[in-house]
């Protein structure tokens, strides 16, 4: 199976060689390039988004660590997965608080990120990612919930939905993670929107990260204003978002691992009657272009939607279509398939996750 890319720890572009779409602000297709003269070493002093918001925040005990969560909003619960390794909730705010109308919107860092427990208990592992979220769900005293995946998150969703399948109500997969043991999602150009020149920086700060002579804070920030925002935007984020992104959007213990690039999900999901909602951006390559196919093959039931001004941040690039997008989706959603649910699990208990 393909070794997954750790998103953050391991940063790669995450975009696709596109053809043409227009937008007001500056985007992939219309970006100039931009060198800084030196690195810049002090990143900008700005805030926490969620240091400003009136929502819910608190630490939740789940047995032998505290996941840091926030909950905005009401009705049905829609908790967040980030993706990573080394995300944070951050990542999210303020793009989806437009669904705290619709959703109970339930952010949280997974053990290890942001400002969760650095704690890796037995050791970090691909099913304690997931049996974490499921504790969070209890601890919360929700009986289901729909699980949004982002990137890696995505993994962490799908194999929660294997595992705990009667806590779901819905199932969004965003830009992620596939799952699929296929050498074809290998076939993709990650640099092609860089210039030469922002290539070769990208190479310059990466180097001065392995020496240790700069950060990763200081990494994600030098590589973003030196044209490294293509790797996850279609629109370039402002200087300000840019700090944000280096000293909030990814924050993790160095020694986090994940064993889930030895799992494959090939034709897990092919009864599954869990509703679920498969989002992708034109302009996200981190995965060659057969990959929307093999996800809509990999999970016959789902409704797919892709953003034509997206790359591998949707709801961030094109937040409000999003937005429209998941809640029509999610009002479509019928109780009463715990039956149906119970059979599909069933049938999955000889099978084998890992390759």
């Amino acid at each position: 199976m393909k070794k997954y890319l750790l998103f953050f720890i391991i940063p790669l572009v995450l975009l696709s060689c596109g053809d043409n779409t227009p937008s007001i602000k500056e985007n992939l297709l219309t970006a100039k390039i931009h060198i800084e003269d030196s690195i810049v070493y002090s990143i900008p002093e700005v805030p926490r988004l969620c240091d400003a918001m009136s929502i819910e925040k608190k630490y939740v005990n789940i047995g032998d660590c505290k996941l840091y969560c926030e909950i905005e909003g009401e009705g049905m619960p829609l908790v967040l997965v980030h993706g990573g390794l080394g995300g944070t909730h951050h990542c999210f705010h303020p793009w989806l608080s437009g669904a705290a109308e619709n959703f109970k919107l339930i952010y949280y860092d997974q053990r290890a990120c942001g400002l969760s427990d650095f704690n890796p208990g037995k050791g970090y592992s691909f099913d304690q990612a997931v049996d974490d979220l499921e504790n969070l769900r209890k601890e919360l005293k929700i009986e289901k919930w729909i699980v949004l995946g982002h990137s890696y998150g995505g993994a962490v969703a799908q194999y929660y939905t294997i595992k705990y399948p009667e806590h779901i109500a819905g199932l969004i997969l965003l830009a992620s993670v596939p799952m699929l043991n296929k050498p074809e999602l290998n076939n993709v150009d990650e640099y092609c929107f860089l210039t030469e020149q922002e290539k070769t920086r990208a190479q310059e700060i990466e180097k001065l990260l392995i020496a240790g002579k700069i950060n990763y804070a200081q990494y994600f920030y030098n590589s973003d204003i030196n044209g490294g925002w293509k790797r996850q935007n279609f629109l370039k984020p402002d200087q300000e978002r840019m700090a944000q992104m280096a000293l909030y959007d990814i924050v993790f213990d160095p020694n986090i691992r994940s064993d889930y690039d030895s799992y494959t999900f090939d034709h897990y999901f092919d009864n599954c009657p869990i509703p679920t909602l498969i989002c992708e951006g034109k302009y996200d390559s981190l995965w060659s272009a057969e990959k929307s196919a093999m996800m809509k093959a990999n999970h016959p039931n789902a409704q797919f939607i892709q953003f034509g001004n997206s790359s591998h941040n949707i709801y961030r690039d094109e937040p409000e279509l999003f937005i429209k997008k998941i809640s029509e989706w999610a009002k479509e959603i019928q109780p009463g398939l715990e039956d149906s649910i119970s059979g599909w699990k069933a049938s999955l208990v000889n099978n084998q996750f890992k390759n």
